[in-house]
C-alpha cells in the first residue's frame, strides 16, 4: 500500500468515530460528564480497533506512531479510565515491537502520564501535542539505534512519522474542540432566547393584569355602599375581573416555573465551558479572567444548562459592573468544604451600597436602564431547587463577591 494511500485510509478511520460521537452530541445536545465519559471511551476504542486492523504503518521497519492518536484524545477530553487503558494497549503494542526493552516502554508512558499531571494547566493543547511528539521521536529513534538499523535510513522515517502524527493529531483535535464549541454555543443562544421569550411574556402578563385591575379600581370609585343597586350591578363585575386576574397569573406561573432536570455532572467541566463562553465578553471589554479551580472532578447531582445560565448570569453582571475606563478583574476560585462545593465570583467593579446590597434579590428591582431586575431572583430560585445558597457581598465603590454553595455528590 502506499504511503498516500495509507494517510488517506488513516484519516478516514479515524475521523468515523469522531463523526459518529459529534453527531451523537448534536443530536442529544448533552454535555453530561457521566455520558460524554462513556462516548469518548467507546470513541476513542473504537479509533484504536479500526486502525490496529485495517491500515499499516507508513515505513516497514517503523511500528505506528499515528495508533497514539486515540490517546492524544483521550488526554485532551482528560478522560482518566481511557488514558489509563489506552497507554496500557500501547505498551502492549510496542512491546510485541520492542520486546527486550519492556521498561523503557513503560516509562515512556509513565513520562506522558507525568507531563499530563504536572504541566497540563500550564501548556496549550498544540504545546501538549508538540511535546507528545518530540519525546515519541526521540525514544523511537533511541530503541531503534539499539535494533542495529542503519541510521541514515531510518531516523528520516521516523522524522517522517513524528511530523505526520503531529499534523494529523492537531486536525483531528481541533475539530472536536471546534465543533463542540459551536455546539455549545447554539445551546447558550436558545437558552438566552428562551429567557428572552420569559421576559417577553413576563411585560405581556403585566400589561394584561393591570387592564382588570384598572377596571376594579374605577368601579370600586364610583361604587356607593349606600345603593343597594350598586351591589346588584358592580359585585358581579369585580369577581368576574378578579376571577380573571387569578386566572392570568396560574397561567404565568404554569408557563414560567422553573423545571430542575437533575443528571449526575462535574461542575469543574461546567465552569470551563461558561469560561470559555464568557472569555471573549470579558476580552472585549478589557477585563482579565482567572480561574482558581480545585484540579480533580467534582460531581453534584445538578441540571446542567440551568447552572450554566445562572454562572453566565452572574460573570455577565461581573463584566457590566466594571466601568470600561477601569482595568477590571473577575476571580473565579472554587473549595470543597464539608460535602460542599464552594465557587466565588469576585469583580473589582462598581460594587453596591449596603441599600441596594438589601434589594439585589427582590424581583423586578434593577439599576440597569434595560434591565428586567429577574437576573439574580431566577439564579437564587435555580440555586435552591438545587439545595444551594447564592450570597452577595460587596462595597462600593471596590468590589463585588458572589458565593454559589453546592451540596457534592457522594459515591
Amino acid at each position: 500500500m502506499k504511503i498516500f494511500d495509507i494517510m488517506i485510509l488513516d484519516i478516514v478511520l479515524i475521523s468515523m468515530p469522531l463523526m459518529v460521537y459529534l453527531l451523537y452530541l448534536a443530536y442529544t445536545k448533552t454535555f453530561n460528564k457521566k455520558e460524554n465519559e462513556l462516548l469518548i471511551v467507546v470513541t476513542i476504542f473504537s479509533i484504536l480497533y479500526l486502525i490496529v486492523k485495517y491500515t499499516n504503518p507508513l515505513f516497514k521497519n517503523i511500528p505506528f506512531m499515528i495508533i497514539n492518536i486515540p490517546l492524544l484524545i483521550a488526554y485532551i477530553k482528560k478522560s482518566k479510565p481511557s488514558i489509563l487503558i489506552s497507554s496500557f494497549i500501547m505498551v502492549l503494542y510496542y512491546y510485541d515491537f520492542y520486546q527486550n526493552y519492556l521498561f523503557v516502554i513503560i516509562f515512556e508512558y509513565i513520562l506522558y502520564y507525568l507531563l499530563y499531571l504536572k504541566s497540563f494547566k500550564e501548556l496549550k493543547m498544540h504545546n501538549f501535542i508538540l511535546a507528545f511528539t518530540t519525546i515519541k521521536i526521540i525514544i523511537t529513534i533511541i530503541l531503534l539505534s539499539y535494533l542495529n538499523y542503519k541510521f541514515p535510513i531510518y531516523i528520516e522515517e521516523v522524522l517522517i512519522e513524528g511530523i505526520y502524527l503531529y499534523v494529523i493529531s492537531n486536525i483531528i483535535i481541533n475539530l472536536v474542540n471546534k465543533t463542540e464549541e459551536i455546539l455549545k454555543l447554539h445551546m447558550n443562544i436558545k437558552e438566552i432566547k428562551q429567557n428572552e421569550q420569559i421576559h417577553t411574556s413576563l411585560f405581556q402578563i403585566t400589561h394584561e393584569i393591570k387592564n382588570p385591575i384598572a377596571v376594579c379600581k374605577g368601579y370600586l370609585d364610583m361604587f356607593n355602599k349606600d345603593d343597594p343597586k350598586h351591589f346588584q350591578k358592580y359585585i358581579p363585575i369585580l369577581k368576574d375581573e378578579i376571577s380573571r386576574t387569578l386566572l392570568l397569573l396560574e397561567d404565568f406561573l404554569a408557563m414560567n416555573r422553573v423545571k430542575i432536570n437533575k443528571d449526575i455532572i462535574d461542575i469543574n467541566l461546567l465552569i470551563e465551558e461558561v469560561i470559555k463562553n464568557i472569555d471573549m465578553l470579558c476580552h472585549k471589554n478589557n477585563i482579565k479572567l482567572i480561574s482558581d479551580v480545585v484540579d480533580d472532578d467534582i460531581y453534584i447531582n445538578a441540571d446542567y444548562n440551568r447552572l450554566t445560565q445562572v454562572f453566565i448570569n452572574l460573570l455577565k453582571n461581573s463584566v457590566e459592573a466594571i466601568p470600561k475606563n477601569k482595568k477590571g478583574t473577575i476571580i473565579i476560585k472554587e473549595k470543597v468544604k464539608d460535602n460542599q462545593v464552594i465557587v466565588t465570583i469576585k469583580d473589582n467593579g462598581n460594587g453596591m451600597s449596603k441599600e441596594l446590597l438589601n434589594k439585589i434579590k427582590e424581583p423586578f428591582y434593577t439599576t440597569k436602564s434595560k434591565g428586567t431586575g429577574l437576573g439574580v431572583s431566577l439564579s437564587e430560585e435555580i440555586i435552591k431547587a438545587h439545595n444551594g445558597t447564592l450570597n452577595y457581598e460587596s462595597k462600593e465603590g471596590e468590589y463585588t463577591n458572589v458565593t454559589i454553595t453546592l451540596p457534592v455528590e457522594e459515591f
